[in-house]
């Protein structure tokens, strides 16, 4: 078990408590996936949008799904 945090991938605001911890971003609604995150173009996952549909999301104010 890492001891190190882990930022969120999607909005870069908060902290998980480690890497591939599949813990939901308060922030966001982004669930931590690893699988995800190696692949950001991959949708279907813990999350139904891929991790750069979530990040343009988030930018965009839009809901994270």
């Amino acid at each position: 078990m890492s001891s190190s945090l882990h930022l969120c991938p999607c909005c870069h605001k908060y902290e998980f408590s480690e890497i591939g911890s599949y813990e939901i971003c308060p922030v966001c609604n982004w669930e931590d996936d690893p699988a995800q995150e190696e692949e950001p173009s991959y949708g279907g996952g813990a999350n139904v949008m891929s991790l750069n549909e979530a990040r343009k999301a988030y930018a965009e104010g839009r809901k994270v799904k």
